[in-house]
């Protein structure tokens, strides 16, 4: 019995290891970026040096261990999260922060390179305090990114939302058309998946959904987020070196809705007489009373 929970934890142990394994190795390499200094204090600890975004392979990095060193020329690639400490709101918020960063169409600038980099070292470390100049040390002019960092936030809160129909149910009668409008204004952002059963067809910030002319089983349909390229996320580690990413986002989840149809219960032509004759026969039988009372 020991030999064999012996050799359970090691086949687990064996199992982290392959989910664990780097995929290829990249070689660092530096685009400086002119006139541009960090100035950074981690614990106490103060840095100033020239900015550069870093390039592993034809993808862009961010740096997320504040404070930690480069010293490696060669990094291992993981495609997760497996080898990284963060909780899995830090990693979800910095995925996106990431996505909507330098990389997000139009944003191709050296101030979203800073501004992204700024907001994934914040969101890692609360307390890192951190600003940019043109010169070492805090000298030179103040560089300005509010404005960039405030268009990746929106972004990323937008980003954060969900169609405002997500998980309920929606009923209709047989063969009708309803109209499903997205309260939050981020439906053009996914893709629907087809129906089995129903006619979906997606208009603007609306569904037009005709339900299937028979009584069927509810169904589950999904909304699939659209991205703007299919780049992986990707993690670079090596040995005690700054560990950074290539972002995209890999915790997001799917929105769903569930469609029900149902038959309309027949109401019968002759309800509204047999109310009036009900009427009719108690107001008799009340008359009738009060007649036979009055002439005892």
């Amino acid at each position: 019995m020991k030999l064999i929970k012996v050799l359970m934890i090691a086949g687990l142990f064996f199992c982290g290891m392959i989910n664990s394994k780097a995929m290829e190795s990249e070689r660092i390499s530096y685009i400086k970026l002119n006139n541009i200094y960090y100035n950074q204090e981690v614990s106490g600890k103060f840095m100033s040096n020239h900015v550069t975004a870093f390039k592993l392979g034809e993808r862009y990095a961010y740096c997320i261990e504040p404070g930690v060193d480069i010293n490696e020329r060669y990094y291992d690639v993981y495609n997760d999260w497996s080898n990284i400490n963060l909780s899995d709101l830090v990693k979800e918020k910095i995925e996106k922060i990431g996505y909507y960063g330098y990389e997000y169409p139009g944003h191709q600038t050296d101030n979203y390179y800073i501004a992204t980099q700024e907001l994934i070292w914040k969101e890692i470390d609360p307390t890192i305090k951190v600003n940019w100049t043109t010169g070492i040390n805090n000298s030179g002019d103040v560089i300005d990114v509010s404005k960039e960092k405030e268009e990746i936030i929106n972004l990323v809160n937008k980003g954060s939302l969900l169609p405002s129909f997500t998980n309920e149910v929606i009923k209709g009668k047989v063969s009708d058309t309803i109209v499903l409008e997205d309260k939050n204004n981020v439906l053009e952002n996914y893709e629907i998946s087809e129906s089995k059963n129903h006619k979906i067809e997606k208009v603007g910030n609306k569904l037009y959904i005709t339900f299937n002319k028979d009584k069927v089983d509810n169904e589950e349909v999904t909304l699939k987020r659209k991205y703007y390229d299919k780049e992986p996320l990707l993690i670079y580690s090596k040995g005690n070196s700054q560990k950074l990413a290539a972002l995209r986002i890999s915790l997001d989840k799917d929105a769903k809705f569930t469609l029900e149809n149902y038959e309309e219960i027949d109401v019968p032509d002759t309800l509204s007489d047999i109310n009036i004759n009900l009427f009719l026969i108690v107001s008799f039988i009340c008359m009738g009373i009060y007649v036979y009372v009055k002439k005892a």
